[in-house]
């Protein structure tokens, strides 16, 4: 267990901040953005930078952990289960579709 510097009452989703999500290194140390957001139907999370497919850049981190750092995240907090969210660049918006 660790703790986190937002209050509890900011937290914006429907379940625990200690559910684990995927990401890779390069986002969590800022180097690149996040460009895509799944949530799996079994209620699993990836935030991702497409940058990489090696495995060893992935980590796994609290949700807690990925909010404190990018609070924006925020706005996936009605993306549904089997949906995915990603960036484009072209139009610099966030286009969702269900995951195939």
């Amino acid at each position: 267990m660790h703790t986190h510097s937002y209050k509890k009452e900011d937290w914006p989703f429907g379940f625990s901040d200690d559910i684990l999500a995927v990401t890779t290194k390069y986002v969590m140390n800022g180097e690149q953005p996040i460009v895509e957001v799944l949530h799996w139907d079994d209620g699993g999370w990836q935030f991702m930078c497409n940058t990489t497919t090696d495995a060893d850049n992935g980590m796994v981190v609290c949700m807690g952990c990925i909010f404190e750092k990018f609070p924006w995240i925020s706005r996936f907090k009605e993306l549904k289960p089997g949906y995915l969210s990603f960036y484009e660049i072209e139009t610099g918006e966030w286009r969702t579709q269900e995951i195939e």
